[in-house]
């Protein structure tokens, strides 16, 4: 009997890339305005900034941190980060949670779990504090039960450390939970490979769907049947199993 719910949050629950483009641009026209850099050439200083901390970061977290990508880009500019790092990662940030919501179908399907006895998790590997913020601006807070951040567990999907830690807030074992996320790599294989039941999610990148793909696809939540979970979960009884 599935007990238990857990969700990815960035690109499930809602579009992450199409909110990373507008604040992008919003901290391009701020670059350009300080230091005169056009958007083109500061987003391949960016993506520089974001490989180095990354390679040194290899794990956990920090490696996530704005913050940090301010902070190696204005190193990489010349310019002193502690006059501007903090800013551009506020202007990032306040650009992309107001612009956030969730996908359609979202909120009323995790509700509809909840009203159905289902307890709820979400399990991702972004920094705890922005990953609070998310879920407030998006209306999940008073919906979801437990977190488990990669900076909590010091590892990253889809290492089985974080699904463990989910199904032990939960107090659950991996057959009495369902996994909902939308990397095939990270969440599906990812869960899948401690005995939880995955639902990949391809709203964002369809093309990518295999043909014959290896467990439940959905691409909307209006999809899934959340007042009737036992027939909804039922859908997975034929899943493959992953070595």
């Amino acid at each position: 009997m599935i007990k238990g719910a857990i969700f990815d949050i960035d690109g499930t629950l809602y579009d992450y890339h199409a909110n990373d483009k507008i604040a992008m641009k919003k901290l391009c026209d701020f670059v350009k305005e300080k230091f005169g850099i056009e958007e083109e050439e500061f987003m391949e200083i960016y993506g520089r900034a974001r490989s180095i901390v990354k390679m040194r970061l290899t794990e956990g977290a920090s490696q996530h941190n704005r913050i940090l990508f301010c902070q190696t880009a204005l190193e990489l500019i010349g310019q002193n980060p502690f006059i501007y790092a903090v800013d551009m990662y506020d202007i990032y940030w306040n650009t992309f949670l107001s612009e956030i919501k969730p996908f359609d179908g979202a909120i009323e399907f995790v509700r509809e779990l909840k009203a159905s006895g289902i307890k709820t998790a979400v399990c991702t590997d972004m920094t705890a504090h922005i990953q609070f913020r998310k879920l407030k601006k998006l209306g999940f807070a008073e919906l979801i039960d437990y977190i488990v951040t990669s900076e909590e567990t010091g590892l990253e999907k889809p290492s089985p450390a974080m699904f463990n830690l989910a199904l032990e807030k939960l107090n659950m074992d991996p057959h009495e939970a369902v996994y909902f996320g939308d990397s095939l790599e990270r969440d599906i294989y990812g869960s899948a490979k401690v005995g939880i039941t995955p639902f990949w999610l391809t709203a964002v990148s369809p093309e990518f769907l295999p043909d014959d793909p290896p467990y439940f696809a959905f691409s909307s939540y209006d999809e899934l049947d959340a007042k009737n979970p036992g027939k909804l979960f039922l859908k997975m009884d034929t899943r493959e199993e992953v070595e």
